[in-house]
């Protein structure tokens, strides 16, 4: 669709000249789809992800049919949070709109002066919105539209008897818009008792990424991945960098250990004061903070200029959740980078997740300590270089042809370089962080899966190998498959050696006066729907031997290569 400028639209004069004034001359794919349908009086199923322009595709109908002066409410936007609220209303406040700003933790004093002075767009959350409903400060009979704005995310909020409550306070006659980046079940049924006879708008029907982010992994243990990204920092230098976590307790560790190693760095998380939650995201604007910490629900609608880099401390839940995140950096054809720290468990998933997102992958070593500190010179070498080319002060040169006059270049620099803290920062930067091994080899491919197992792990001396006709294509890894032991032969998890887990089966060691104990006891024991065989692998070369019977249940899951782990 060749976009048609704001100009040569049936716009208000007003609104054409506040967006001129911000840059803003052609409309994104969005808004002008939107344009005609909301003009017309239709209801909108808009399926668009974060970052496409849904505020003024909504906005602007709404300003063009704005009675003039303050009365009653006429339009409600309702958000999941309050940085997304806080955005919304700024967005809408740029074109000349004075909406009322509703959000847990402001100031009700604030909130009550703009309802009262006749805002007659109101901007908020569920849960305020209703506190103001119960208080009966807030009279929406008179509202004419509705929007719904990240209403996947209101519902993954658990906000849906707010949004219940806010439905039945609204006029039953009204135009209802509502904006997703998904189409899940749950968001069919909203759309159906909210929307009357919708049109549906699909901007982005899959998960897509802007083509200038590079996607970048790193590969380490779970308990390293502190260092391996202090390591990175220090490589990559970013001018400004979100950091995701999962929880709470984990972005305030990690900012803390940050702050320790020199970054300027603050956690961000739903259970902040707003008070808090506003310092820090004003600081982080303003770059007083370079890396901000945060959970996906703190950062939801950040709208921070200028991300250079977006880092995942562990692989997200989702395609969706990864998108979100690094939608955060490469945004308005900047360039950005997002990395991923891949736990070796979680790597087959986190391909899975990339081929969901479309995406290309560089996967890279992880920098070391002799990495970061050779970084750190060429950066320092580079502060010098630029000092010289601003000038020498030639009193100084004066004081430093007297000292040189008796002691060596070097010692002098060394001497002065003592009390430089960027100098002193390159001489213990940097940490040896332990890199995961490569896999091994895959084991010959032979016909019989009891050959295959005792290929892929002989067992050790003392130990035999008890064969049971579960694997991975029953959903077995290598947690449950300990625990399925423990519970069928009472003994501990010490008590087991190498684990292959196979797709039809799997082989566990034992200590060879206990298999066939361990055999008897899992033969027979419930699992799924059937019940466990078992048998011993003989001992010595392997040989050719039919597979034990397998449990018959739907397979859903493509094999895969033989794993080997230790319980």
């Amino acid at each position: 669709m060749q976009p048609v400028p704001f100009a040569q639209w049936e716009l208000r004069a007003d609104l054409v000249a506040a967006l001129a004034e911000q840059g803003i001359t052609v409309p994104t794919e969005v808004q002008q789809r939107c344009w005609p349908l909301v003009q017309a009086g239709r209801d909108l199923l808009v399926q668009s992800r974060t970052g496409t322009g849904k505020t003024l595709a909504f906005g602007l109908p709404i300003l063009q049919g704005l009675p003039d002066g303050p009365g009653p409410v006429d339009a409600l936007v309702v958000l999941p949070t309050r940085e997304l609220a806080m955005q919304v209303a700024n967005a809408l406040g740029r074109v000349g709109a004075r909406p009322a700003l509703l959000y847990g933790g402001g100031a009700y004093s604030d909130q009550l002066r703009a309802l009262r002075a006749g805002a007659r767009i109101v901007v908020g959350t569920p849960g305020r919105l209703c506190d103001h409903l119960t208080r009966g400060t807030l009279d929406l009979s008179t509202c004419r539209t509705l929007v719904l704005d990240e209403a996947d995310e209101i519902l993954d909020l658990g906000f849906a008897d707010e949004l219940d409550r806010l439905l039945e306070a609204l006029p039953a006659q009204r135009q209802s818009l509502l904006f997703s980046a998904t189409l899940a079940p749950d968001m069919q049924a909203l759309a159906a008792k909210t929307l009357r006879n919708p049109e549906t708008v699909a901007v982005s029907t899959g998960l897509s990424v802007a083509v200038e982010i590079r996607h970048v992994a790193y590969e380490v243990h779970r308990e390293f991945r502190s260092d391996a990204l202090s390591n990175v920092l220090h490589v990559e230098n970013p001018e400004l960098a979100i950091i995701f976590c999962h929880t709470r307790a984990e972005t305030e560790e990690l900012a803390e250990r940050l702050r320790g190693d020199g970054f300027q760095s603050a956690a961000l998380h739903g259970d902040m004061a707003q008070a808090e939650r506003t310092r820090t995201l004003n600081a982080f604007r303003r770059r007083q903070l370079r890396l901000l910490v945060a959970t996906d629900v703190a950062a939801r609608g950040i709208d921070v200029r200028g991300v250079t880099h977006v880092f995942n401390l562990a692989v997200p839940q989702s395609a969706e959740t990864y998108i979100h995140r690094v939608g955060r950096t490469g945004r308005a054809g900047d360039s950005g980078m997002a990395v991923t720290f891949v736990a070796p468990r979680d790597a087959m998933r986190f391909r899975r997740l990339l081929a969901s997102a479309k995406v290309e992958l560089q996967v890279r070593p992880v920098p070391q300590a002799e990495d970061v500190r050779r970084r750190l010179r060429e950066s320092y070498h580079g502060t010098v270089c630029r000092r010289l080319a601003e000038g020498v002060d030639p009193g100084l040169r004066v004081l430093a042809e007297e000292l040189l006059a008796y002691m060596e270049p070097a010692d002098a620099l060394c001497a002065l370089m003592g009390g430089d803290p960027a100098a002193q920062a390159v001489l213990g930067a940097g940490l040896e962080v332990p890199v995961p091994r490569a896999p091994r080899p895959a084991a010959p491919v032979v016909r019989s899966s009891a050959a295959r197992a005792a290929a892929a792990s002989p067992a050790h001396p003392g130990t035999r190998q008890v064969q049971v006709n579960v694997g991975r294509r029953d959903g077995l890894i290598l947690a449950t498959m300990v625990r399925l032991l423990r519970s069928a032969t009472g003994m501990p998890a010490r008590a087991f050696g190498v684990i292959t887990l196979l797709p039809h089966s799997s082989v566990v060691e034992v200590r060879a006066e206990e298999a066939e104990r361990v055999a008897h006891l899992l033969e027979g024991h419930p699992f799924g729907s059937g019940v466990l065989k078992a048998r011993c692998l003989p001992s010595g070369p392997a040989r050719a031997h039919a597979p034990a019977p397998r449990v018959t249940r739907p397979r859903t899951r493509t094999p895969q290569a033989p794993r080997r782990v230790r319980a």
